[in-house]
């Protein structure tokens, strides 16, 4: 089932549900089956370093350890940024709700690199005022977050060509720039600028 959003603009509100729009979805999917002599379908497994042991497909998991090798759970770990200040967490979108506050222009946009695409429908229909500004090419930012956490990502609601409304969820790009040294300047002396007015017609060929 389909999960819904909440969106405010201004004091109004409305609610849209999300549906996921991929490449599966579009161009539809394949899968490359391996089987053994059989006939019977392989499963995948991981072979650990000591050379014999075989560990299916789910059995292994990520977790966290302190400097002393202990295990901690998740829910004792405190995020903080580089400087070593506690960060401030989300709650998610679902139950935040997202404000349409923000307007950016189209160049905004393609700043971003987009990861999710999500066409959002409304049964019980969405605010006039959004539906005339949104008709109008503006593009709302906002943010989103699935689970919550500490680093929303920035979020965009836009209308296509079609009059589908989108979400649209992704990454700012952050783009180095680097350029070469800048080469030194050697000033011409009397020697070279001799050597430089030397002709074609002065040069012997034969030593070549």
């Amino acid at each position: 089932m389909a999960r819904s959003l909440t969106f405010t603009l201004g004091k109004a509100s409305f609610d849209c549900t999300i549906h996921k729009v991929d490449r599966t979805k579009l161009y539809g999917s394949r899968k490359i089956e391996t089987l053994d002599m059989d006939g019977n379908k392989c499963n995948l497994a991981t072979l650990l370093d000591d050379g014999k042991t075989l560990v299916p497909f789910g059995g292994t998991a990520s977790g966290y350890i302190n400097p002393d090798g202990e295990w901690v759970c998740r829910k004792d770990i405190t995020p903080v940024d580089f400087d070593g200040n506690k960060l401030k967490k989300v709650p998610s979108s679902f139950d935040a709700g997202m404000p349409l506050e923000e307007t950016i222009t189209a160049e905004e946009f393609l700043d971003h690199s987009i990861r999710l695409t999500y066409a959002l429908e409304s049964t019980d229909g969405m605010d006039e005022d959004f539906l005339k500004e949104i008709k109008s090419g503006i593009i709302f930012k906002t943010s989103f977050s699935y689970r919550g956490g500490v680093d929303p990502d920035p979020a965009f609601v836009m209308q296509g060509e079609d009059e589908t409304i989108w979400l649209m969820i992704g990454a700012e790009n952050r783009v180095s720039y680097s350029k070469l040294e800048q080469a030194a300047v050697i000033e011409a002396t009397a020697e070279k600028d001799e050597g430089a007015e030397t002709s074609s017609e002065d040069l012997d060929f034969g030593m070549l």
